[in-house]
C-alpha cells in the first residue's frame, strides 16, 4: 500500500462529545455521513458512529447510502437527506428498514404513501421547507396546499420537519431570517393539528454559532471530523482534526541547476536539487491549483510541491530532508514533529473551502 488515509476514532468521539456538551443531553445529534464521509471513508466513520451513545441518527445524501447501510447491517436510523429515486426497488428495503425519507414535492408524499400501503408499513418522512437556500424543499407558500395533502395520506408518518441555512457562517442577518421561516412553517403546521416530533435545521457553523437554531436536533457534518466551517467557531469549541493522508517516496534523483519540472516545465531547478516523486496525483484527489504552491511532510521536514500536479504523480523538493529515501513516507494532511499541513492550508492555497479538499479525495484510497 502506497498511498491510504488514516482516521482517529479517538478525534470523532471526541468531536462528538464537544458538540454533544453544547447541545444539552436531550436535543438530539445526527452527524452526517453522506459523501464518502466528507472523504473520511462512509463505513469507517459510520462503524465509529454506531458505536457511539451520543449519536441518535446517521444522515446520509441518497438511498443509495441508506441501502449501503443496511446491507451493512449498521443498526442506528438513517435520514436521507437529498437523493431518491422513487423507482428504485431499494426504496422498499429502505422502507421496511424505517429509514427516514426528504419530503419535498406533493408527488414524493403521494408515491411513499402508495408504496407503504403496499408493504402494510408507515413511511418516517421529514418534511424540508426552503427557507432561502433555494435547494430543494417546499416554499412557505406552499404549506398550506401540502398540509391538505398529507392529511389524507394514511401511511406517511411525518417525523421530522426540517429546513437548510444558507450562509450560517457569516451572515447573522440572513440566518436570523431563515430562522423566522423556520418558526412560522413550524407554527402553521402545529395550528393545523398536525404534530412534528423532530425539528432540526442547525449545521456545524449555527450549532456553534446560533444556540436558537438548535431546536430539538442538529445535523453535524464538516465538524464531526474535526474541521471548523467558520473561523468564528474555533473561539467557541475545540475540535481534533480526524483525518491524515500519507504517501510513500517512490524514486528519488538528483538534478542539476537549471533543470525543467513536471508538465510543462513550470518549474525550473535554481540549484542542484534532490527531487521525490509521490504516487498520488489530482486522480486521487491532490488538485492541480496545488502545484507549485502546496508542501508535503517528510522527515519531519516542509517539502515544497515542484511542477504540476499530475494525473498519478507529484513531484516534491527533498533537498532540505537529506535523509530522505525511497520508501520513505510523506504526509499531505496531517503533522509530523514540529510541522503539520492541514485541510485549511490546502485549500487557502487552492482558492477553495476544506469541504471540498477532504471529500474529493478518491474513495478507492
Amino acid at each position: 500500500m502506497l498511498t491510504w488515509v488514516e482516521i482517529s476514532a479517538e478525534n470523532v468521539e471526541h468531536n462528538i462529545r464537544q458538540f454533544k456538551k453544547l447541545i444539552g443531553e436531550k436535543k438530539l445529534l445526527m452527524p452526517v455521513i453522506k459523501s464518502n464521509a466528507y472523504g473520511h471513508g462512509f463505513f469507517e466513520i459510520a462503524k465509529i458512529c454506531v458505536k457511539n451513545r451520543g449519536v441518535d441518527k446517521l444522515c446520509v445524501v441518497s438511498l443509495d447510502e441508506a441501502a449501503d447501510l443496511i446491507k451493512a447491517k449498521i443498526k442506528k436510523p438513517i435520514l436521507i437527506l437529498s437523493i431518491f429515486d422513487l423507482n428504485d426497488t431499494k426504496i422498499n428495503l429502505a422502507i421496511k428498514n424505517s429509514v427516514a425519507f426528504p419530503l419535498y414535492t406533493v408527488e414524493q408524499a403521494k408515491k411513499l404513501n402508495a408504496l407503504g400501503e403496499g408493504l402494510g408499513k408507515k413511511v418516517t418522512v421529514h418534511i424540508k421547507i426552503d427557507t432561502g437556500a433555494a435547494r430543494v424543499g417546499f416554499l412557505p407558500a406552499e404549506i398550506p396546499n401540502l398540509i391538505k395533502k398529507l392529511k389524507k395520506l394514511k401511511y406517511v408518518n411525518i417525523e421530522g420537519l426540517w429546513s437548510h441555512f444558507a450562509s450560517s457562517e457569516t451572515d447573522e442577518k440572513f440566518t436570523s431570517l431563515q430562522l423566522d421561516k423556520m418558526r412560522e412553517a413550524e407554527k402553521i403546521f402545529a395550528l393545523s393539528g398536525i404534530k412534528i416530533p423532530v425539528k432540526h435545521m442547525a449545521c456545524s457553523a449555527a450549532a456553534g454559532l446560533f444556540p436558537n437554531s438548535h431546536f430539538n436536533a442538529i445535523r453535524l457534518g464538516l465538524s464531526l471530523y474535526g474541521l471548523y466551517p467558520a473561523e468564528a467557531l474555533t473561539k467557541k469549541i475545540k475540535l481534533k482534526p480526524v483525518l491524515s493522508w500519507k504517501t510513500t517516496i517512490i524514486q528519488i534523483k538528483n538534478l542539476p541547476a537549471g533543470a525543467k519540472v513536471g508538465y510543462g516545465g513550470s518549474y525550473i531547478t535554481t540549484k542542484p536539487t534532490r527531487l521525490a516523486n509521490l504516487p498520488v496525483g489530482y486522480l486521487d484527489g491532490y488538485d492541480r491549483r496545488l502545484s507549485n504552491k502546496a508542501w508535503v511532510i517528510i522527515k519531519g521536514k516542509k517539502c515544497p510541491v515542484r511542477g504540476r500536479i499530475c494525473m498519478n504523480l507529484m513531484m516534491v523538493d527533498v533537498t532540505e530532508a537529506a535523509e530522505a529515501k525511497t520508501g520513505d513516507v510523506a504526509t499531505l494532511i496531517g503533522s509530523e514533529k514540529n510541522n503539520k499541513i492541514t485541510a485549511e492550508n490546502l485549500a487557502k492555497i487552492a482558492g477553495t473551502i476544506n469541504y471540498e479538499i477532504v471529500s474529493r479525495i478518491n474513495p478507492l484510497i
